[in-house]
């Protein structure tokens, strides 16, 4: 279920220049399933592998494997901007017509 509301996600976002109320979608979708990715380091157990001087270390899997979905969920945010910025462009100009 996962995959394929990943893959419908990535479609949606591809349709920016055709359609960007559904690239809009596709990224706040995309904004959701990251935000759950997002909580694994905090329910997660081994996320935490050790402490070096009283701070807390990722450990490199899951911890760090976990880290690429911060620079992910930034990604998403963009496309969603972007995508409502260009729903706006595309019906003012079809308001002036």
């Amino acid at each position: 279920m996962a995959s394929t509301t990943e893959i419908v996600a990535a479609l949606l976002i591809a349709l920016r220049p055709l359609w960007p109320r559904a690239s809009a979608v596709g990224s706040a979708l995309v904004v959701m399933l990251f935000l759950g990715t997002l909580s694994f380091p905090f329910t997660t157990h081994g996320v935490v592998a050790t402490h070096a001087a009283g701070l807390p270390v990722l450990s490199a899997q899951p911890g760090q494997f976990l880290l690429k979905d911060l620079v992910l969920i930034g990604v998403a945010i963009w496309t969603l901007g972007d995508s409502l910025r260009g729903t706006r462009a595309s019906s003012a100009a079809s308001q002036s017509v």
